[in-house]
């Protein structure tokens, strides 16, 4: 069934929607784990707010792919890219500091953006959410012409960055992939890690290692890692 809906108040189309893109006629879409990121921001960022703010908020900008974030002049390195980030701007009678000042106060991020504007108030907000490690709540403030154009306001956290571990020792396993697009097999255990493969649904692979939340598989073409939430351990006859 197609996905309609990234959370209550965020449909797919929303989540997705570039004009750009559109202009171009470039395909925006995300895959299984960019997907399942977008809706952890919307479950632990995006849906709290709504409920605090109780008007709508309008969805400026949320997964873009690396050649969409490129033509735009971003970096394919952006948390959009990850599905990780959010651009929303206030509607109604409630302000965009207002959105910014929320965030901060009551809940988890990683980057917290005020896009440039004003003093007063800043012409959209910016808001991203990790679940590959701490979310470090940076505080940053976009200026024109500023040297840096992103300036610290906190520098928050400072977080260990996820390590790639060498092979597992351990007796290989059997499973086989569970997706309902394709699984993405990366060269780290990172989902910004370059890709090297795509699996299919039903694909069967061997289990070499294991990282937190990934597993290091190989197969007939590739040898990688890929997500355990779309893997199935085959059960032992």
């Amino acid at each position: 069934m197609a996905v309609t809906k990234i959370s209550k108040h965020i449909t797919y189309k929303e989540g997705i929607h570039s004009n750009t893109a559109t202009r171009r006629r470039m395909r925006n879409e995300p895959d299984e784990e960019q997907l399942a990121a977008m809706k952890v921001l919307a479950k632990k960022v995006f849906e709290p707010l709504r409920v605090h703010i109780e008007i709508p908020i309008r969805i400026n900008s949320f997964f873009r792919s690396i050649a969409l974030n490129k033509a735009i002049g971003g970096s394919g390195a952006s948390q959009h890219c990850k599905g990780e980030a959010v651009d929303m701007d206030a509607t109604g009678d409630t302000t965009n500091k207002q959105l910014f000042d929320y965030i901060k106060d009551n809940l988890d991020f990683d980057q917290l953006i005020w896009e440039f504007g004003t003093s007063k108030n800043p012409d959209w907000v910016h808001v991203s959410y990790t679940s590959r490690r701490e979310n470090r709540k940076q505080i940053l403030k976009a200026v024109k012409g500023g040297s840096p154009v992103y300036q610290v306001i906190e520098i928050g956290k400072e977080v260990e960055q996820p390590k790639e571990k060498t092979k597992d020792k351990r007796k290989s396993k059997k499973a086989i992939v569970a997706v309902k697009t394709l699984l993405n097999v990366r060269k780290k255990p990172t989902t910004d890690s370059k890709v090297v493969g795509q699996l299919k649904n039903g694909k069967k692979i061997k289990i070499i290692g294991e990282e937190t939340g990934w597993y290091h598989i190989k197969t007939s073409k590739y040898s990688g890692w890929v997500s355990m939430k779309y893997v199935k351990l085959q059960k032992k006859k």
